[in-house]
């Protein structure tokens, strides 16, 4: 066997091993969620007040038919989050024979970007429609962070219309407060909170605090927590959940129990099972596995692509450079790629995201106010690198040393101009992995109703076509630093095993890339856990001057990212070690890391 077939040999071989575990785990997840068939998850759409789609997901159990109907809970998910972000608790009241109605709600998943409040309204008026939902027990609401003032909206909206049965309020207290309070809802209510929920902290105050207000509200002065009251007829319940961030709700074993708990308590389970019996934790770990997996699909594909002779024309010899040792070049490394970025995380994001919606026409091309802090801390950072590496070359040059493409990771030793041929076939395997990997989306949805969220930490929920477009703006930007990153990686010393010292070098990039963002994410939430208050440890920069909302901003939806920038860079880290540049896998990476991190998940908040 030549060596290329052997190549081509290994590369099919790492391929179908990556989409082998694929297949195992999801057939996994699906069995989780749906109780191996007993649950069928279907995506529904419907036309909005001016035609707009609404989407989401129905999850209606075997119980549920139009001879023996079942009651429903239509779930509504929190700012900057999807239908699927809230499957735990789908998945888990689905189980107890419950019909869930989950929507997409204003610029989420595949619904359009119009108003959350009239959507969920609309959705909420379907549910009350279906031929297999019990309408002697109404309709049952749950919300999540921004679904409770979504929620209340919809109590507004309709509650002299339907039977709006219960309400179940999860890790809301501040935004019932925003809202204008509940005092005027009159059905069965159970308010969730978080003992460190740092948005209440913000807007309330702490859980002592919290508890006042809503003993105010709810007009019963010795409120107690976790305690069932009769208030005008309807039970109320103040629940507080210890041990648990606003971020974690989706996957706290106390916060599911505490909403099996209450809707089992207001509206009979048609399937009788202990309210701790869960089964999240092996779903999201499978899950888990799933996106991690994900990365090394992406690495098998792209070489794969790289076999055939059309993309082969990119590769080169990988050029030998000279590494630099020490613990000079890795404090070097330590402070541009971890802590100069961390220090510049929370100031440069803060006020970019406040002057680009001062910019007449800017969100219209970078749809997301959230995303644009993060952009914009990339381009710093993207400009620090080439700043790197301008004296680096300046240095170089006064050393009599000359620069050639390979120096930047760009082509082979002595090449000095770009084959932009070569750029022009990476742009394409970067439109075939998206064409590939969405696809596999598709079908998991399409087919099993699933997808690989894990948490915050990973999102490849489906991409729409709205999202798939504006999403193009963010990849440029992500190209830019990913591109602008990996010119100033450093040459690692060898170990004497070429094959060590790839897997070293993946995985020195990959923590290096995501390093500034975990250790802010640790410190921020690690930091909000231990005080256990509701207040964060790095309050951001209050740009408006409101006084109040100093810990929400860009790093609230990092998470994500820094596992999508870390993985890829990792991937292309990989690829530059097998085939001498990284024109195939930084242009495929950034359409991967923007598509899956962004076009399928909220632009708009």
């Amino acid at each position: 066997m030549t060596k290329t077939q052997n190549s081509k040999k290994i590369a099919v071989r790492f391929f179908a091993i990556c989409m082998a575990i694929l297949l195992v785990v999801s057939i996994g997840i699906w069995g989780l969620q749906t109780s191996w068939g007993q649950v069928k998850i279907d995506r529904f759409y419907l036309a909005g007040n001016n035609g707009e789609t609404i989407s989401g997901l129905t999850y209606v159990p075997a119980n549920a038919t139009d001879e023996t109907p079942a009651p429903v809970i239509v779930l509504f998910h929190g700012r900057s989050n999807a239908t699927h972000s809230n499957d735990t608790w789908s998945m888990e009241l689905a189980r107890r024979g419950y019909v869930v109605v989950s929507p997409d709600l204003a610029g989420g998943g595949e619904s359009a970007v119009t108003s959350r409040d009239a959507q969920a309204t609309i959705v909420t008026q379907y549910a009350n429609t279906l031929s297999f939902v019990d309408h002697d027990y109404g309709v049952n609401l749950l919300g999540y962070s921004a679904g409770t003032g979504t929620g209340l909206a919809v109590y507004d909206a309709l509650s002299e219309q339907i039977n709006i049965n219960s309400m179940c309020q999860v890790f809301g207290p501040f935004l019932q407060f925003v809202s204008g309070g509940f005092s005027h809802v009159d059905t069965n209510f159970c308010l969730v909170k978080s003992t460190a929920d740092q948005y209440d902290g913000d807007f309330l105050g702490d859980p002592q605090v919290c508890l006042e207000w809503v003993a105010e509200q709810a007009v019963i002065p010795d409120l107690e927590i976790n305690k069932d009251y009769d208030r005008n007829g309807k039970v109320f319940r103040y629940a507080q959940i210890d041990g648990t961030l606003h971020q974690t709700g989706n996957i706290s074993s106390a916060t599911i129990t505490e909403i099996v708990s209450f809707f089992t308590s207001v509206v009979p389970a048609p399937i009788e099972l202990d309210n701790a019996n869960l089964v999240w934790i092996p779903q999201q770990l499978l899950s888990g596995v799933a996106a991690v997996t994900m990365m090394f699909a992406l690495a098998a594909f792209l070489n794969l692509m790289m076999q055939l002779d059309f993309f082969a024309v990119i590769a080169n010899a990988v050029p030998v450079k000279e590494p630099r040792r020490g613990a000079k070049a890795w404090v070097m490394d330590i402070l541009f790629s971890i802590v100069i970025p961390a220090i510049l995380f929370v100031p440069v994001s803060a006020y970019a995201m406040r002057f680009a919606g001062e910019i007449p026409g800017f969100q219209k091309i970078f749809t997301s106010n959230n995303l644009n802090g993060i952009m914009a801390w990339l381009m710093v950072l993207a400009i620090i690198g080439l700043v790197r590496l301008f004296l680096a070359r300046n240095k170089r040059k006064k050393a009599g040393i000359q620069d050639s493409l390979a120096t930047y990771a760009l082509g082979a030793e002595g090449e000095t101009k770009v084959k932009w041929g070569n750029v022009g076939r990476a742009f394409i395997m970067g439109i075939a992995t998206i064409i590939f990997f969405c696809t596999w989306m598709w079908l998991l949805e399409e087919f099993a109703g699933i997808n690989y969220q894990v948490w915050s930490l990973a999102t490849y929920l489906k991409p729409s076509g709205m999202r798939l477009i504006r999403a193009i703006p963010y990849v440029i930007v992500i190209f830019i630093a990913m591109f602008c990153g990996n010119l100033t990686q450093r040459v690692l010393p060898s170990t004497g095993n070429e094959r060590r010292d790839m897997w070293i070098a993946v995985a020195v990039n990959s923590v290096l890339t995501a390093g500034a963002l975990a250790i802010l994410l640790i410190i921020q939430y690690g930091g909000s856990m231990i005080i256990g208050t509701g207040y964060a440890p790095i309050p951001q920069i209050d740009i408006y001057g409101t006084g109040v909302n100093k810990s929400c901003g860009a790093l609230d939806f990092a998470f994500g990212y820094c596992y999508m920038m870390g993985g890829t860079t990792g991937v292309v880290t990989y690829m530059y070690r097998k085939y001498g540049n990284i024109w195939c896998a930084a242009i495929p990476c950034a359409l991967f890391c923007g598509v899956f991190t962004l076009a399928s998940f909220t632009l708009v908040a």
